[in-house]
């Protein structure tokens, strides 16, 4: 477990952290299930830590899920270069149900964070490939014991994501496969 570091403990504490319930999306390889977080064990994103770049003890896993149809696909569109386009036709499209017990909400995380942690911007949580902040935001959540985090969408679509944290949810969180559909998006001719 990676402990937070102080300057950021006492902000996250600050916001607001609520029950929350709703529908969210996951865009998601098809080898895995709608609610799986293995891939992020695999590799770094921009609230979690994978073993591409950190030691086992250092890791943590995250369910990235959009709050609306289109951040989902946009989500991943961001992130598909032009050697991996026909690799989205391996790609899922799953609705979600949620329960959580312990969710950042209210202040919008962004929000909340630039107004108690002097210097921090919305950008800095969307800078590719730069997780430092992110990462710092996401141990203090985790030290606290918060499952998950609304945090805005790097594609700029207004919405934004819900970042689970899978492995501290509450016994009595709920996530739930709703639907899943296997759209073809890429042509190759």
């Amino acid at each position: 477990m990676v402990d937070a570091s102080p300057d950021w403990l006492s902000p996250v504490q600050s916001c607001r952290i609520v029950p929350w319930s709703g529908t969210a999306w996951h865009f998601h390889s098809q080898r895995y299930t709608a609610a799986s977080h293995g891939g992020s064990l695999k590799v770094t994103g921009r609230f979690h830590r994978g073993r591409d770049r950190y030691p086992e003890a250092e890791t943590w896993p995250a369910l990235y899920l959009a709050l609306k149809l289109h951040i989902a696909l946009g989500e991943r569109l961001r992130h598909t270069t032009p050697e991996l386009l026909a690799s989205l036709n391996g790609q899922r499209l799953s609705e979600l149900r949620l329960g959580l017990h312990r969710v950042i909400v209210g202040c919008h995380l962004p929000d909340c964070a630039r107004s108690a942690i002097p210097g921090m911007t919305v950008a800095d949580l969307c800078r590719p490939h730069d997780y430092a902040k992110s990462h710092q935001l996401a141990a203090a959540a985790r030290t606290i014991g918060v499952e998950g985090m609304l945090v805005p969408s790097c594609t700029e679509f207004s919405g934004g994501n819900l970042v689970v944290l899978p492995d501290i949810l509450d016994t009595h969180s709920t996530i739930e496969v709703v639907r899943s559909e296997d759209p073809t998006l890429f042509i190759n001719e």
